[in-house]
């Protein structure tokens, strides 16, 4: 069996035999499904990825591909394409934030809360009730994602280089990334993918937090609260009345670690006393697995299957 995870910053193939992975690779990522080109650029990400694993003839493929839940009606193209190209009918496609869904709660119902470049929380309740949360992108949502960390220390930054108070830290720390502050305006935007660059400043704005700066700290908590309303905000929409909620998280942003979990569970705590914060059981690729081989999921709602004969 093979398993896309189809991501911008990257793309997974995971080749599974007898229900264990036996080999992976992460290949170049691809446009959004819902960007111009999306769908020809997610088909050559996995044509590329699933030429590097090389794992021959497969029976079934699932591929989770960002940007699917705001095109769900590319899912249809996307499974007909797969099927062909692998020669098998058994295919099943979904977003990458459904994948994540199930393989981070191990196909039980719940809220998974992605936090990376971008932010968004998906909740899907056992009988199938689900709530998408956030996930706008950079220019109208993402509260507490990277970007948002990266663009509130740049703005910081430009501040003190100007004068008007703003972090002498993050300017020198802007300025050891990015160079000479006066020209980041032409490099942020003559960049191909302008909110990475940005974001990638949220790394500094958490090191300079771990150093004891003080206004990075804030940040830094204050992005883990809104990742919280977030999470919490998906729970209340999907599984009101639930008793116990388990909730888990994902992306790189949570590497911060306490700087952002710890502000991230107070606020999950106090809006959300049923949620219970868990442990990942697994990936995105696990997700792909467990949509591929059963049918009785939570997530099933959210998941598109190729109903055609072999080719």
């Amino acid at each position: 069996m093979l398993v896309f995870d189809v991501g911008k910053s990257g793309c997974r193939a995971a080749l599974f035999i007898g229900g264990r992975r036996v080999n992976e690779v992460e290949t170049a990522g691809a446009r959004g499904l819902a960007d111009p080109g999306g769908f020809e650029s997610a088909l050559a990400a996995m044509r590329s990825a699933a030429d590097a694993v090389d794992g021959g003839p497969v029976d079934a493929v699932a591929a989770g591909v960002a940007g699917y839940a705001r095109v769900v009606e590319a899912g249809r193209k996307l499974a007909d394409a797969l099927a062909e190209r692998h020669h098998t009918c058994r295919v099943a496609v979904a977003s990458d934030m459904t994948t994540s869904h199930a393989g981070s709660l191990a196909g039980h119902p719940g809220v998974v809360l992605a936090a990376g470049t971008g932010s968004v929380a998906l909740a899907v309740a056992e009988n199938g009730a689900t709530a998408f949360v956030d996930g706008w992108g950079y220019l109208l949502g993402d509260d507490g994602s990277g970007f948002s960390i990266g663009r509130r220390g740049l703005q910081s930054a430009l501040r003190a280089h100007d004068g008007r108070a703003g972090s002498e830290v993050l300017r020198v720390l802007a300025e050891r990334r990015y160079g000479d502050l006066d020209r980041l305006p032409e490099l942020v935007h003559g960049s191909s993918n302008p909110p990475f660059m940005i974001a990638a400043f949220a790394r500094d704005v958490v090191a300079a937090a771990k150093d004891g700066d003080e206004w990075s700290s804030k940040v830094c908590a204050e992005s883990g609260a809104e990742l919280a309303r977030t999470a919490a905000a998906a729970a209340m929409r999907a599984m009101p009345d639930a008793q116990e909620v388990e909730i888990s998280t994902t992306g790189g942003l949570f590497d911060a670690g306490e700087l952002l979990t710890g502000p991230f569970a107070a606020e999950m705590a106090r809006l959300l006393p049923s949620g219970r914060v868990v442990p990942r059981a697994g990936d995105a690729c696990d997700g792909g697995f467990l949509m591929a081989t059963r049918d009785d999921l939570p997530q099933e709602p959210l998941i598109r299957r190729y109903e055609g004969a072999s080719a």
